[in-house]
């Protein structure tokens, strides 16, 4: 039986000790605000004529537990929230003095500190035991989620904020339970309510008017409602489109007598597709659909109703509402419960259902738990690794301005892409980048290009070039350099510089130049030089053609060599000249054959001829 007799008295403890006699009498007014959104808030008054209650009770500060419970049958009942001290208040005037006092649940330290930090490989369920531990929170009801997060990134927002965004993600609420432990779970659906002929004498979970509902206000509407929700992303692996849809007609959390299909109908088909959240698995564009379509149809109806107080009634809650009439009767998933206690008034619990919409105190106070915030424009980042283990060209980077700590997962590179083609200029650990964030998302980077600084300056011109001209101010040279010094320069100045293009190796040993000003080519080794072709080399000149060596100069052929000249061919040897042949040697001219020696002339041979005669 639900028949149960309730004071307007709360019963309160603070650090486990009861509230003194003399205390409890100048307690005027309580509440407790709870909710599966934001963290549940509680609110003392005490009548304080004297201003003294504070000094004469030191256990009332800031950073006290505390737990308030109702009055049950003369017992005191079951916890409506455990919390702590937040805030003190003075509220004086003709009437006299009051002492405000004010807390929330354990909750209210996941808000304390905004947090740069990334978590791979790790589940929503794991961050959430990771972070009820860093806070020192005990865990209640902790939900198993299935997707894995290759980097999960806390952008610079609040313990609270993030697990928030997760429970979203993951179609679960963040809340605290009475005792004051975490909870990460999923509502039960309103089905679990008590059936439609359970009358409110029998159960607490059904709100009868006429019985114990005083006042409500119920209401349903299509603004805002879809046939279906979908989500899109883009599969970096794969090269490919992501996409999803989920049908947005019916609730788990509403199941009343006019369904979320029934309110569309008359408007024709509409969608609801989330493109705003870089999403880069087809698991995780399928849980956001779901997860749309849930948010969707929890909000197509919103319940306020006050009844005579009951503690039982507790946000997450199914509830069976009888007696509102048609279309309104049905079952409800509560969010969020108010329990007042008002000396010399009736104890009242007003018990709202309103999806993910803010309506306590708390959540219209703050408005409500932020989302990542946006990283518009581009911002300067550090690279920290460059071993990209799919060999993408990807890096790692870290945000100096941000963190400390903090390093982002694989992040693409903007190069000169393009299929089969294209090319590859990654920068080096420790270098300075430029990038840009996927719809504002930290989790999401792109390097855009490298950054000069204080520190690290542009490679200088081996002659000394200034890149700008002093006087004219325009650009003498552009280059691109590797760590080692490595240039391939682009030369436009018109005084000292030759302009054209230069290669030219970081230790200067060898330079390839393409000189435009002379049209001229000119190779330099300090090593050697070697031109190869597994076919035919040609190697032509319009005007002279000069070979000049140092040392030996050979000429080498597997076949003929045929040496032609179109007027005096000369053959000069600073020492000794020989022909040497393994078959015949044949001299033919068309004039004279002379042969002068300042010495003696020999020829040797078993035969001599003289016209064919021996001589």
């Amino acid at each position: 039986m639900s028949d149960k007799t309730y004071t307007s008295v709360l019963h309160v403890e603070i650090e486990g000790t009861r509230l003194p006699d003399k205390l409890a009498v100048l307690l005027v007014e309580g509440w407790v605000d709870a909710s599966v959104n934001v963290p549940s808030a509680f609110q003392l008054t005490f009548s304080d004529p004297g201003g003294d209650i504070l000094e004469t009770f030191p256990l009332i500060k800031i950073g006290a537990k505390a737990v308030l419970a109702p009055f049950t049958d003369g017992q005191r009942g079951k916890p409506l929230l455990t919390g702590e001290i937040t805030a003190l208040e003075v509220d004086a005037d003709a009437g006299g003095k009051s002492l405000v006092v004010r807390g929330y649940d354990p909750g209210h330290r996941l808000l304390r500190n905004r947090r740069v930090a990334g978590y791979p490989q790790m589940t929503a369920s794991d961050i959430v035991r990771r972070l009820a531990t860093r806070n020192k929170l005990s865990l209640g009801t902790v939900d198993s989620t299935p997707t894995v997060y290759e980097l999960a990134t806390q952008p610079n927002i609040t313990d609270w904020d993030f697990l928030t965004r997760l429970a979203q993600e993951n179609d679960v609420h963040l809340s605290f339970d009475q005792e004051g432990k975490l909870r990460f779970s999923a509502l039960p659906p309103a089905s679990g309510a008590p059936a439609d002929t359970t009358p409110a004498a029998q159960s607490p979970y059904v709100l009868e008017f006429g019985h114990n509902a005083l006042r409500s206000r119920v209401a349903m509407t299509a603004a805002g409602q879809v046939d279906r929700a979908g989500a899109r992303g883009w599969d970096m692996r794969a090269k490919r489109a992501l996409s999803a849809e989920s049908p947005a007609t019916t609730s788990e959390d509403i199941d009343a007598d006019l369904k979320p299909s029934q309110v569309t109908s008359p408007f024709g088909p509409a969608e609801l597709t989330s493109t705003g959240t870089p999403y880069t698995t087809q698991a995780q564009v399928t849980h956001a659909a779901r997860a749309l379509a849930d948010d969707v149809t929890a909000s197509f109806a919103e319940l306020e109703v006050a009844v005579k107080g009951n503690p039982d009634l507790l946000p997450g809650r199914p509830v069976a509402l009888k007696g509102a009439g048609f279309p309104f009767e049905g079952k409800y998933t509560a969010t969020g419960v108010r329990h007042v206690f008002e000396s010399g008034r009736q104890f009242t619990t007003w018990l709202t259902v309103s999806g993910r919409q803010f309506r306590s105190l708390y959540g219209l106070a703050s408005g409500g738990p932020e989302s990542a915030p946006a990283l518009p424009g581009v911002a300067v980042a550090e690279v920290t690794n460059a071993k990209d283990p799919l060999r993408l060209g990807r890096v790692k980077l870290r945000f100096p301005w941000l963190s400390e700590t903090y390093e982002s997962d694989w992040c693409r590179v903007a190069q000169f892409g393009g299929v089969r083609g294209g090319g590859l200029l990654l920068p080096e650990v420790g270098d300075e980048v430029l990038c840009a964030f996927d719809r504002g998302s930290l989790e999401h980077p792109y390097v855009l290009a490298g950054l000069y600084n204080g520190v690290d300056k542009p490679t200088p011109d081996p002659d000394g070039i200034e890149p700008v001209d002093p006087t004219s101010g325009r650009i003498n040279w552009r280059s691109l350099a590797s760590r080692s010094g490595h240039t391939v320069e682009l030369l436009d100045a018109r005084t000292r510089m030759a302009r054209g293009i230069r290669l030219r190796t970081g230790d200067g040993s060898l330079t390839v130049h393409l000189d435009e000003a002379r049209t001229e080519v000119t190779v330099r080794s300090d090593g050697s030089v070697t031109i190869t072709g597994t076919r035919k080399v040609d190697i032509k000149a319009g005007g002279d053609l000069s070979l000049t060596a140092g040392g030996s100069l050979s000429l080498r052929a597997g076949g003929s060599v045929d040496v032609k000249a179109g007027a005096k061919f000369d053959v000069n040897a600073g020492g000794m000249a020989q022909i040497n042949a393994a078959g015949t040697v044949g001299i033919k001219a068309a004039g004279p054959v002379t042969v002068n020696s300042v010495s003696t002339v020999s020829l040797m041979a078993p035969a001599v001829l003289r016209n064919g005669i021996p001589f």
